[in-house]
């Protein structure tokens, strides 16, 4: 099995001494599978890698039949595999597969905007459209990713929260952990930035304006841009 990386800032250290730490110790079937399918959403865990329920149960210091579970629910979700003679492995996504799963995005992403929209509160959207502002414009000029990247997240997080449904935000992000990583990477290799920068911008001012129906079609935009440059520039993505 391909070691299994951490980042730091996943993990309570454990004592150099004795059992794993208590943290640790609590790890339920859900949580652990949440931890995992993190990794293999950020490649820290790469397709194609075996996971050993007994590695699991000890790099996590859980039981044998919470690391098994774990991994019936990362193969029920589509992000491992059951395979003949080598057991669970990381899921590779092809291209066509990703083309789907962002047909699926668009439709959702736009649905979660339109109900966003609909249940914002005044003031609501105000802080982002500061951040995507001039922050985010000299985030972009300095081609700083990571920052890109985490202001990027609060914007969609707060979509799901005020959208306040359940199930979509679950579907939402099972669907944003599968295309994760291509998301990423087209950072790196594109100007998609610059182009999802003025998107953004258009769909907070559609929310501020609680136009549910115009957010809705330029979040779904948003998605069908990413789903092309996606096809785009596969070749040095997948």
């Amino acid at each position: 099995m391909a070691p299994i990386a951490h980042r730091a800032d996943k993990r309570a250290p454990r004592s150099s001494v004795g059992p794993p730490a208590a943290t640790e110790s609590r790890l339920g079937v859900a949580e652990l599978a949440a931890r995992l399918r993190d990794q293999i959403a950020d490649h820290e865990i790469p397709p194609g890698a075996r996971l050993r329920e007994w590695d699991l149960a000890t790099e996590y210091g859980v039981p044998r039949l919470v690391a098994r579970d774990a991994l019936e629910r990362l193969t029920h979700l589509g992000f491992a595999d059951r395979q003949p003679n080598r057991g669970v492995v990381v899921h590779r996504f092809g291209i066509e597969e990703i083309l789907r799963l962002y047909d699926m995005r668009e439709v959702n992403e736009g649905l979660c905007a339109r109900l966003a929209a609909h249940n914002a509160h005044t003031g609501t959207w105000d802080e982002l459209i500061e951040t995507f502002g001039d922050t985010m414009a000299d985030v972009v000029e300095r081609k700083d990713f990571n920052a890109y990247s985490a202001h990027y997240e609060r914007l969609r997080t707060r979509l799901i929260t005020v959208a306040d449904s359940p199930p979509l935000a679950e579907l939402l992000e099972r669907l944003n952990d599968m295309t994760r990583i291509v998301g990423r990477r087209m950072l790196l290799v594109s100007d998609r930035a610059t182009h999802a920068l003025h998107e953004h911008r258009a769909v907070l001012a559609a929310l501020r304006a609680g136009d549910a129906g115009a957010a809705e079609q330029l979040r779904r935009a948003t998605i069908r841009n990413v789903k092309e440059s996606v096809w785009r520039y596969h070749t040095f993505l997948l």
